[in-house]
């Protein structure tokens, strides 16, 4: 089961990739777009200014990619631990992910079974290193359910509808046969 869990934390941490071109070029777009407003208003744009903007906006949408991956990935093995701390008896963790234009993003939740029982785990983010990760257990059943499970166009990833606490929850998850034969048995009903 080691191997499987190790598989899962992989394609997960690939699908949250260092760099996007699609949320670089929404943030090269956002940062060049707003300095070039500025320089004009304040009559300060020429040639060089225009190539240090360029500059800049490049610089700050791939660090602020890389950022992202680090923090994800490092969040997602924080994750992953305490819940080992946690419940010992676990079986497999799956990050919850979230999928919107820009890619995909780690979502402050996961699931994980223990046996034929299946748990999403609510994470508080902590403020600060000196203080210890907290969490919330919500059993599969009223409070966290699966109502729909579909590939998505890529095949990477199962998109998943459902109610957490009773408000309507949307997230993805790595496209894996197990994890999908073992969810889709909680949508049907059975155990």
């Amino acid at each position: 089961m080691q191997e499987i869990q190790n598989q899962v934390l992989l394609e997960s941490k690939r699908l949250i990739k260092a760099f996007n071109p699609v949320r670089f070029l929404f943030y090269f777009g956002i940062t060049f777009t707003f300095a070039l407003i500025a320089f004009h208003f304040a009559e300060l744009l020429d040639t060089v200014t225009l190539i240090i903007i360029i500059i800049l906006a490049t610089v700050y949408a791939l660090v602020r990619d890389l950022i992202i991956y680090r923090f994800s990935n490092k969040l997602m093995d924080q994750f992953y631990n305490h819940l080992v701390v946690k419940e010992p008896d676990m079986d497999l963790y799956i990050p919850v992910l979230e999928k919107n234009f820009q890619g995909y993003f780690l979502k402050k939740t996961a699931i994980y079974f223990i046996g034929n029982e299946m748990f999403m785990e609510a994470f508080n983010q902590p403020k600060s290193k000196k203080e210890r990760q907290q969490s919330l257990q919500i059993k599969y059943g009223k409070d966290f359910s699966i109502t729909l499970m579909y590939q998505d166009k890529t095949k990477k990833t199962q998109l998943c509808q459902g109610t957490l606490m009773g408000t309507p929850y949307r997230f993805a998850i790595i496209n894996n046969d197990l994890i999908v034969k073992k969810i889709s048995r909680r949508i049907k009903g059975e155990k």
